[in-house]
């Protein structure tokens, strides 16, 4: 699939504090600036989406829970916040069957809503108590009786929408904070639109502007899409200076998706070549340096900034993970870590992509994966895998650690996991024996597709584990 052009098209006007009327058409150099980095991949969860990540790391999202009932039942979905090695569920709103997890910023605080869109919703700010979070109902502004947050800054204010049941329904932009609970925006002389994002600093963009929270006098009108395309009420990503990152449609009859970055200065970039019609599309977000994460038609792609095109994230993932799959891009944080859906075996995981630094000569790499896996059938009924039955998947895995010079090293200690194609995610950890090798054994459940290893971390002294290199994945479907 292709995600680059080769050439920018930019629209330029003014557009301060009024619509920016379309300029003249101009063609950008698109050569790199610099070399992009290398991705290393760490586990946050299997059978899970990401929804949102802060500058720690921390992610929210949704992941069911491994109740050992593998191919045979569908455990709860949960909405949870992965933190500090801990996976969270979020509590529950009364009156509400449901919940869903937006956005976290820097302090931990999630925001989302209460409800299922289409039914009565609320928004609701989840504040971290401990090792625990504590739900908050923000309700509605009066005159209305629905909500949604669209997302929280680092101060702690949330933004949304808050609309009446009828139709057509009368809505109203609100901003929440914990001093001071939920305030009309437009009230406050800001736009009356739906807010689509909110940057870390607190700048909001709508379909048609974007201004700084707490300021009227801030609000900048939208210059013109370019020739051939519109502005709709698309995914949108800000930065705190006003970079954004949408998806404009196109004014053809196919009204294809296209992702665009928008300069603050009032220009637009088309970073993709590829139109989106009934296919997998998201918005990850636009950093400082208008650095763009984003899926594009099923693949999560990066578009580096100031004006670098998408490309896909998975070619920029070391070659140590061989599976090379990227289904999902969601936003990068301020560490460089990029939330993403990443191929390991046969099914994707929720991963934090890292850049990888350069090892040096004193590291170790895993040199080789080797696995072998067999379904173990059941006497009473041979060929067969069904709920009581006896039949299981026995599998082994041995890897290989060595230094960068690949001699064998014994004594290092190897940490991984087991994974399967449905809930299955069994951490292990081992010492490599004096040749080097370390081997580790999973029993479970039969049904269960593609039994995959993934090795997270090589710890021996002062040596460091170099991730750009050798192999830190495999898999095996287990035979008979």
């Amino acid at each position: 699939m292709a995600v680059a052009t080769v050439f920018l098209v930019a629209v330029s006007g003014a557009v301060s504090g009024s619509a920016a009327a379309a300029g003249t058409t101009t063609v950008r150099d698109a050569s790199a600036l610099s070399a992009p980095p290398t991705y290393r991949a760490e586990f946050v969860s299997t059978a899970a989406t990401g929804l949102a990540m802060n500058d720690a790391g921390a992610v929210a999202g949704t992941s069911y829970v491994d109740n050992g009932c593998g191919p045979f039942c569908l455990p709860p979905l949960e909405t949870v916040v992965w933190r500090g090695g801990l996976r969270i569920v979020l509590p529950a709103v009364p009156g509400f069957s449901s919940i869903t997890a937006l956005s976290i910023n820097t302090q931990g605080w999630v925001a989302g809503f209460a409800g299922v869109i289409g039914l009565p919703t609320h928004a609701v700010v989840w504040k971290p108590t401990g090792a625990t979070y504590q739900a908050i109902d923000l309700g509605a502004l009066p005159g209305t009786t629905r909500s949604t947050a669209t997302g929280i800054d680092n101060s702690g204010r949330v933004v949304g929408w808050s609309t009446t049941a009828n139709f057509p329904p009368n809505g109203s932009p609100f901003m929440w904070t914990e001093s001071a609970g939920m305030v009309d925006l437009s009230a406050q002389g800001f736009p009356d639109e739906t807010p689509l994002a909110i940057s870390p600093g607190g700048a909001v963009a709508t379909q048609f502007t974007w201004y700084r929270l707490e300021d009227p006098t801030s609000v900048v009108t939208m210059p013109t899409a370019p020739a051939g395309y519109v502005v709709g009420g698309e995914a949108t990503a800000i930065n705190d200076t006003g970079d954004q990152a949408r998806f404009l449609i196109s004014t053809g009859t196919a009204n294809l998706r296209y992702l665009f970055r928008f300069h603050h200065d009032g220009t637009w970039q088309r970073i993709s070549s590829s139109g989106i019609k009934n296919t997998p599309y998201g918005m990850g977000s636009i950093n400082a340096a208008r650095d763009i994460t984003a899926t594009v038609i099923g693949v999560g792609v990066i578009a580096y900034g100031p004006t670098g095109l998408a490309q896909s994230l998975a070619d920029r993932l070391s070659p140590a993970y061989p599976d090379r799959d990227i289904t999902r891009a969601g936003p990068i944080n301020g560490a460089g870590q990029i939330l993403a859906r990443v191929m390991v075996g046969r099914s994707v995981r929720l991963m934090r992509l890292a850049p990888v630094g350069a090892c040096g000569a004193y590291c170790m790499r895993v040199s080789a994966i080797q696995m072998s896996g067999k379904f173990v059938q059941d006497p009473k009924d041979p060929g067969h895998c069904t709920v009581n039955g006896k039949a299981y998947n026995r599998v082994t895995v041995t890897a290989t650690v060595t230094n960068s010079a690949g001699v064998k090293l014994s004594g290092v200690l190897l940490s991984g996991r087991f994974l399967d194609d449905y809930w299955t995610s069994r951490p292990v950890s081992g010492r490599t024996n004096n040749g080097g090798v370390v081997s580790f054994v999973n029993e479970g459940l039969c049904g269960v597709g593609a039994v995959a290893f993934l090795v997270e971390s090589v710890k021996s002294g002062p040596r460091g584990f170099d991730r750009s290199v050798g192999v830190l994945t495999s898999w095996v479907i287990p035979q008979t």
